[in-house]
């Protein structure tokens, strides 16, 4: 089988998402790219393409949508995944893609979601916010930061794994 893993990392945590993936995928004929390295034109010579992404306002970055409106032909199967910091505003991230992949032949044959550490904003900002909040809305992040350290972690990638195992 010939496989495409396509992704953008703002932090990294998607891109240690998509090496998993492409590690419980070795055996198969497989390319690993960053979303700006894939040239869409190829993207029909794939049996599936493994889309990833972080979710940055409830949406995948925006590269990954340019992308999809520039492709002429499609693969037969589509899979997702992505990480995030949200508990809930991650679920349609993919919203804009999957739009226009049901305009085609194509199939989305699954999808795998993760938690991320929020790195991409400074520690100093981070902490402004919270002190701008009421204290039991505080608490409240605070637990979810503390939820998200260290993620996604060795349990995220093996999970990870296997979702990539069932894609074959």
């Amino acid at each position: 089988m010939k496989i495409l893993v396509a992704y953008y990392s703002n932090t990294g945590n998607t891109e240690r998402v998509a090496k998993a993936i492409a590690d419980a995928l070795a055996s198969e004929e497989l390319e690993l790219l960053l979303v700006k390295d894939v040239n869409p034109s190829t993207l029909g010579s794939y049996d599936l393409v493994i889309l990833g992404s972080g979710i940055y306002a409830s949406k995948v970055h925006v590269s990954i949508t340019k992308m999809m409106k520039a492709v002429e032909s499609f693969p037969p199967k589509f899979a997702f995944f992505c990480t995030h910091a949200s508990d809930n505003m991650y679920q349609d991230g993919f919203k804009a893609v999957m739009r226009v992949i049901k305009k085609t032949d194509s199939s989305i044959v699954g999808e795998f979601d993760c938690m991320g550490e929020n790195l991409g904003m400074p520690k100093e900002q981070q902490l402004k916010m919270l002190e701008g909040l009421p204290p039991e809305q505080r608490k409240k992040a605070e637990d979810h930061q503390k939820k998200l350290k260290g993620r996604p972690n060795e349990e995220d990638l093996e999970n990870a794994k296997k979702f990539a195992r069932t894609l074959i």
